[in-house]
């Protein structure tokens, strides 16, 4: 190359440089970026809105685990009109029902029944242990354990007391009437244990064993008079409702799932047809309600 083509050639390198340096040099955007368009880093809005995504992510995510691994199944209970198309006030009833799979004791009293007239009415306290005397009997709030029922009679209670049913309670179908039936299904005399003055007394034991279970005798009939006055004494003093409970009271089955609830009423409380009754709790949430 000729020293005038040199000269020539360095000038436009000279003039070239001088425009760059001009038009922003190594400061201009494209000498950033160039043709290929490189990953651009993220300002600090950019950072922290992705950052914050992620934290709302894991937190949600956290959030709906706990909710999944701490959630329980809410205790509940049913209302069925098993009776409530009777007339009688003594013979018409509801039952509450609570779920089987239920993990606490549910307090109904203070819980309120209403039909269509528009009429509601309390559930009360009740008796969960029932003494022979039927005078004053300790009243308590009443609970339904899992699998438990209360069966709610609109009239009056044969006994004085709303009462949680035990084995011994069918003592009482001799001297009063109940609706639905009691359990007659008590723990027979002639399963216990003789005094040892008896072992030996045929007689007394022919006697007993022929005395029907839940069965209160009074006094000894006259026919069987020749029964030694042992004997007799025996049979007065423990075939009752009394001694049934005491000897009875400590097992493990002693308590049925089911209470009697009376509401004292004398006169009919629901429809025989085209009734609704809603059970709502001591806050007046609805519970559940039954159509027929």
């Amino acid at each position: 190359m000729e020293w005038k083509d040199l000269r020539t050639f360095l000038f436009v390198i000279a003039i070239l440089i001088v425009a760059w340096f001009f038009t922003g040099g190594h400061l201009r955007q494209s000498s950033k970026t160039g043709w290929f368009l490189n990953k651009q880093p993220l300002t600090n809005q950019n950072a922290n809105k992705q950052t914050n995504n992620k934290s709302s992510q894991k937190t949600s995510s956290s959030s709906n685990q706990n909710v999944s691994s701490s959630s329980t199944r809410a205790d509940f209970v049913i209302l069925k009109t098993t009776g409530a198309r009777e007339t009688a006030p003594n013979e018409e009833y509801v039952e509450i029902r609570a779920d089987k799979k239920n993990k606490n004791p549910i307090k109904i009293t203070d819980w309120k029944l209403e039909g269509k007239g528009g009429l509601d009415i309390a559930i009360g306290k009740g008796a969960s242990f029932v003494y022979a005397e039927a005078g004053s009997q300790p009243q308590e709030d009443v609970y339904l354990r899992s699998g438990e029922k209360a069966v709610i009679i609109t009239g009056l209670s044969p006994i004085g007391t709303s009462f949680k049913i035990n084995k011994c309670v069918g003592h009482f179908n001799q001297f009063h009437e109940f609706f639905p039936d009691l359990n007659t299904e008590c723990p027979a005399l002639r399963d216990e244990n003789l005094p040892s003055n008896l072992d030996s007394d045929d007689k007394c034991f022919n006697y007993i064993k022929n005395i029907p279970a839940c069965k209160t005798v009074i006094s000894i009939p006259y026919k069987n008079s020749d029964l030694s006055s042992s004997c007799q004494d025996y049979v007065v003093q423990n075939a009752n409702y009394k001694s049934c409970v005491e000897k009875h009271k400590g097992d493990e089955d002693f308590y049925s799932a089911e209470w009697r609830i009376y509401l004292g009423r004398n006169e009919e409380l629901w429809k025989k047809s085209r009734e609704t009754i809603t059970l709502y709790d001591e806050k007046n949430n609805i519970i559940d309600s039954a159509s027929y």
